[in-house]
């Protein structure tokens, strides 16, 4: 939940800190590349990317010294999609926020694969052999709310029996905001729409997933 604002405010994130970023709206609502068109400050180009063929029409045009985020939709509404970006990105960031709906979605959906598969699936389609790193990201998190670490804890011990899938979770976390909730569209001049942004920014950098600024991608 939450997959358009958290790109678009990381996209802003990463051009403050000074990378070349371009975006790809791969969700057919097509609502990153609608915020591209109305917010007179969004950082980079954004380019409508919503097809099964990602892997073989978008992904060898990219510029590849560049930082190329991709806004997916929902898995289970466009397997197709999803199974194509899958077989060429290098990083995978999960936004989940800390309820038990959203989270059953992730682990047990009442249709459609859990993600845990889709992604490990996708190993067989990549270079590598392996499926992309991925994070999970806590999203709509309230200050004060033991919910975040509850959650954080069963994605990573593999939900309350240890049987689930095991994911990483970031550190960060985004709160709860009005500001940040109503993003989208709007330009990035609220200091509550920065902060957390700037935060995920330096744990990917941290963790070796953004490389130092002027070094090349």
């Amino acid at each position: 939940m939450g997959g358009t604002t958290n790109t678009g405010l990381l996209a802003y994130a990463l051009d403050r800190a000074g990378h070349a970023v371009t975006c790809y709206d791969a969700d057919e609502s097509l609502q990153l590349s609608a915020w591209k068109r109305d917010a007179d400050d969004f950082p980079c180009e954004v380019h409508e990317a919503d097809t099964p063929a990602f892997a073989e029409t978008i992904f060898p045009d990219m510029d590849h010294d560049r930082i190329n985020l991709v806004d997916a939709g929902h898995a289970e509404n466009h397997p197709d999609i999803v199974d194509s970006i899958l077989e060429v990105v290098d990083l995978v960031i999960l936004t989940l926020s800390p309820t038990n709906p959203d989270y059953k979605r992730l682990t047990t959906p009442e249709r459609g694969t859990p993600l845990a598969k889709v992604i490990r699936r996708s190993s067989a389609l990549r270079e590598s052999g392996q499926p992309p790193t991925t994070y999970v990201l806590l999203n709509r998190c309230q200050a004060g709310a033991s919910s975040p670490k509850k959650y954080a804890a069963l994605l990573t011990n593999g939900g309350e029996k240890g049987t689930d899938p095991r994911w990483s979770v970031l550190s960060t976390q985004i709160p709860r905001r009005e500001a940040i909730a109503s993003a989208v569209g709007f330009p990035c001049d609220k200091p509550e729409r920065k902060g957390p942004y700037d935060a995920l920014v330096t744990e990917l950098t941290r963790r070796g997933h953004l490389p130092a600024v002027g070094a090349g991608a």
